[in-house]
């Protein structure tokens, strides 16, 4: 592991700054009193919880979707066309002077694949250990850094990153609130919180077989309009802004596969006036929050 990246880390419960072990494959703390793996360059940092059922079903739950969903596989070409514009939107929020951006909920690295070729450093995080590993090997770098984590405690040392990339991730955590907190602790002050999430979804549940349950779809526990997103940035973090696109219209009538090949420029421009033109009807928002200084 590079020693920028290494100087970056801290035990995910009590913050102490985390240092090589005698052997390649462990970090420690200072005093040797707490150490976590390494595995194929990627620190396991996630804390210890065996007292916390909901967290370790949370934690086991998005590893073994990582095992049954392969995230660096194609998608279905209309969910890839329409995934590729959500990837537009992102690109176009991130700053130029942005250096060091984490990737919260990583999957098949595109941000990584997207960014390093531009010179930028990426951390690629999940909570899941299949995704990092998978990630630094899809795209090998010198400036991408793999990490296991749980964004609950986030094992980095405050104020330290630029942009922070957090999509379609925040409706499936417990607590909105305390995730965008926790994301907004390690930002550098200036830098960019990017989070993006369905638009005003209707989460639709099933009745498990196995435990009797009703079990929302695709593990969505909460659903977003701008109003609502907002709402949860605390008031003294700085300059938030919000915005849908993705037009429920353009995707009902296939439009976005028909011109796929569009520049985004000109895609934007007709995306907008179809979202206004129905009033709003958008299949995603974008919450961004520049930090105080």
């Amino acid at each position: 592991m590079h020693p920028d990246f290494v100087s970056l880390l801290v035990h995910p419960r009590t913050g102490e700054p985390l240092v090589p072990g005698r052997s390649g494959n462990v970090l420690t703390t200072a005093d040797g009193g707490s150490s976590f793996r390494v595995l194929e360059h990627v620190p396991l940092l996630l804390p210890d919880d065996e007292d916390n059922d909901a967290l370790f079903n949370y934690r086991e739950h998005y590893e073994q979707d990582a095992k049954a969903f392969d995230y660096f596989e194609d998608f279905i070409l209309s969910f890839q066309i329409e995934n590729n514009r959500l990837h537009d939107h992102i690109l176009a929020e991130i700053p130029k002077t942005a250096q060091l951006v984490l990737d919260v909920g990583c999957g098949g690295a595109w941000l990584a694949g997207k960014l390093l070729p531009k010179g930028k450093q990426v951390i690629s995080m999940d909570i899941s250990t299949t995704n990092p590993v998978k990630a630094l090997k899809a795209y090998p770098s010198a400036h991408h850094y793999g990490l296991v984590a749980d964004v609950f405690s986030l094992p980095l040392r405050e104020q330290t990153v630029d942009c922070i990339v957090a999509s379609e991730i925040i409706e499936h955590v417990k607590d909105p609130g305390l995730f965008i907190e926790q994301l907004l602790r390690v930002l550098k002050p200036g830098g960019k919180l990017i989070i993006t999430t369905p638009h005003d979804e209707l989460i639709q549940q099933s009745l498990c077989i196995h435990c009797n349950r009703l079990t929302p779809h695709n593990a969505h526990l909460h659903s977003f309009t701008r109003e609502k997103i907002s709402a949860l940035v605390p008031e003294a973090a700085g300059a938030t802004a919000t915005r849908i696109f993705n037009s429920k219209l353009l995707l009902f009538f296939r439009l976005h596969m028909k011109f796929r090949n569009m520049g985004f420029g000109l895609w934007r421009i007709i995306d907008k006036a179809a979202i206004k033109l129905t009033g709003d009807k958008a299949s995603r928002l974008m919450l961004t929050v520049i930090k105080n200084g």
